[in-house]
């Protein structure tokens, strides 16, 4: 579609030109005429039916928004379109803590997504990887944004009318810093801060300080979740024993409170779990369950509690947990998850279950600000663009659309059931892939030793003939994706190598147990060695991947995943070569019984599941 932007501001015009090509519109003078209108009560998006567009908008982000929908609805004939969110604040939280550090292009390209589906926020999750001044030891070596960078993300983001909100942790989470002399007196136990300490709160204001300079926002997100042994470490040792812990938690949240207000934080927010954890001996969610008068009035009136769910679909629980942090009389935001943390995969489908239940309770219920988390726990192997499906789903139910699927087409320019082979790779195993289950053998079995591997008592043999299918189905729609081919590339070439892999095991297992060498010579032959051939093209593509969005620190641990993964595979095939040529007796791990993978002395239940740990998956011992 030709477009003419002349009349449009430059303010507007600059920005609108980035996401012109794709959005399918050339620039040209004898286009359609493109004209703004600011200030309007509602985002309207008209055509006249000849010549011109006009796009009527309440907030900058939304004029971006409404030039994806003249390309989803245009009609040659005019067409009117009125739309209000009702969500004040819409962001998403980019995970940039879990060796994936993206890279500031990458960040940009987001940015552009967030624009054309009307988001107004970006939340970038820093533990320690950012440039704090005065703490040169602080991020080291981890790929930490410089002040420069994070100016730079900023000022970007501003042009398309989206907030950059620091999203930084104050208490816990904190555990890569701990390595280094320089904060390791300071470390309560595990990943947590010392509470009380004055150079924690050296530390803290130094965080503040940073961010203020580097970010227009005054809003900021100070983190405290997950610290469940707060107070009992060197706490302890330094201060004597806590009698009541959510009180440790209250004195050092209003002293962070305090810190945040002399850097124009008036109004911080944190995630609220802790105050549940400590009044429920840890659990975090409740159906029925209430908390302390006194926890109420003791969290500062200015600090916003962030609901995080990424879990529940039993709407009852959901509802108590929005009526339980109603009860604070706190501004409350809903954060919900869009599944990438659990392997090279993303898990839309459990994303998409858990979102439509909450946002059927929180918005009814005067919730109105959503934030979509997306973490990467365990290595950070997925791409940010694979759950784009949830977060086109998010902001077209928070604009009023139950159908989410035309708004998908036109942001990615692919039909939504075709990108959805994303997540083909964990379909396996089971005779319903439609479900919201979350489970991941594409990482355990991936990286489950060939000989020993604790999971091979959950696969039968057969069941991984699907991905020769899923290899086919990817390749089809890496053909389809345009700008998300090299996303798929990656599942692909893993979808291959798990045609292989996923019953590697059990195979060898089987052929060792009946005695038959010439079956596990043949296994050696026609499974172990063209598998390297196959883990060689994934780590190609893997690798391709993460240089495209992401720093390159961080993949090393990368290297010595897939490389030891590559040379074990080898020593297995040698070892089994040496038995069957009669040069080994046995082969000891094989001898061994399979037990229950989880550890609780059950038979195997041969069905896929949810097991994101690494070192865990390839062994029992020390890593």
């Amino acid at each position: 579609m030709k477009i003419n932007v002349a009349k449009l501001p430059n303010e507007l015009r600059d920005p609108a030109l980035e996401l012109m090509d794709r959005l399918d519109f050339t620039r040209d003078v004898n286009g359609y005429v493109l004209d703004a209108q600011s200030g309007t009560d509602e985002l309207t998006v008209t055509f006249d039916g000849n010549k011109q567009i006009t796009i009527g908008y309440p907030s900058l982000n939304q004029f971006f928004r409404g030039l994806r929908l003249v390309k989803q609805h245009f009609d040659k004939k005019g067409f009117k379109i009125a739309e209000k969110c009702a969500a004040s604040e819409l962001g998403i939280m980019l995970d940039c803590s879990r060796n994936a550090v993206r890279s500031v292009e990458h960040v940009k390209e987001i940015i552009r997504h967030l624009a054309i589906m009307g988001y107004n926020q970006l939340q970038l999750y820093t533990e320690d990887t950012y440039e704090v001044e005065g703490e040169p030891y602080f991020g080291y070596m981890r790929g930490r944004y410089s002040m420069a960078e994070m100016r730079e993300i900023d000022d970007y983001a501003t042009r398309f009318g989206i907030e950059v909100v620091p999203c930084i942790q104050t208490l816990a989470h904190l555990g890569q810093i701990f390595r280094w002399k320089a904060y390791g007196h300071i470390n309560d136990v595990q990943d947590i801060l010392l509470i009380d300490d004055e150079r924690t709160y050296e530390l803290i204001e130094h965080m503040f300080a940073t961010t203020s300079k580097c970010f227009r926002s005054r809003n900021i997100h100070i983190g405290m979740d997950e610290a469940h042994l707060v107070g009992r470490g060197r706490y302890e040792d330094k201060f004597g024993a806590v009698a009541n812990r959510t009180e440790l938690l209250i004195k050092h949240l209003t002293r962070v409170v305090e810190i945040a207000a002399k850097y124009g934080y008036e109004k911080p927010m944190m995630w609220s779990d802790m105050f549940f954890r400590l009044a429920f001996g840890g659990d975090y969610y409740s159906e029925k369950g209430n908390i302390p008068d006194e926890v109420y009035a003791s969290v500062p009136e200015n600090v916003r509690l962030v609901y995080w769910d990424y879990y529940n679909t039993n709407k009852a629980v959901v509802e108590n947990m929005v009526r339980l942090h109603k009860n604070f009389r706190r501004d409350v935001i809903y954060a919900g998850g869009a599944w990438m943390w659990s392997g090279f995969a993303p898990q839309n489908r459990r994303s998409l279950a858990v979102t439509d239940v909450a946002l059927g309770v929180c918005l009814p219920n005067g919730v109105d600000k959503v934030l979509i988390t997306m973490w990467g726990d365990n290595g950070a192997e997925c791409s940010a663009l694979a759950v784009l499906p949830t977060l086109v789903m998010t902001a077209e139910r928070l604009y009023g659309h139950a159908e989410f699927e035309p708004a998908f087409r036109a942001v990615t320019d692919m039909d939504l059931k075709q990108f959805m082979q994303i997540e083909a790779v964990n379909d396996v195993g089971v005779s319903e892939y439609t479900s919201a289950v979350v489970r991941n053998p594409s990482k355990y079995m991936l990286y489950s030793d060939c000989i020993g591997g604790l999971f091979d008592g959950t696969i039968r043999e057969g069941d991984g003939e699907i991905y020769k299918q899923h290899v086919l189905n990817i390749k089809a729609a890496e053909k389809a994706a345009g700008r998300y081919a090299y996303i798929f590339a990656t599942q692909r070439t893993l979808a291959d190598v798990m045609t292989i892999k996923y019953e590697l095991g059990i195979k060898t297992h089987n052929a060792y147990k009946s005695g038959d060498k010439a079956a596990l010579k043949a296994l050696v032959k026609n499974g172990y060695m063209p598998l390297l051939k196959k883990l060689d093209a994934f780590y190609d593509a893997f690798r391709a991947q993460w240089e495209r969005e992401n720093k390159p620190n961080g993949f090393e641990i990368q290297d010595y995943r897939i490389g030891g993964l590559r040379r074990h595979i080898e020593r297995c095939a040698d070892r089994l070569m040496r038995y069957a040529d009669g040069k080994d007796a046995n082969i000891p791990e094989l001898e061994e019984p399979m037990l229950d993978p989880v550890g609780e002395a059950t038979e195997a239940t041969k069905a896929t599941f949810n097991f994101n740990h690494f070192a865990r998956t390839i062994s029992t011992n020390i890593m």
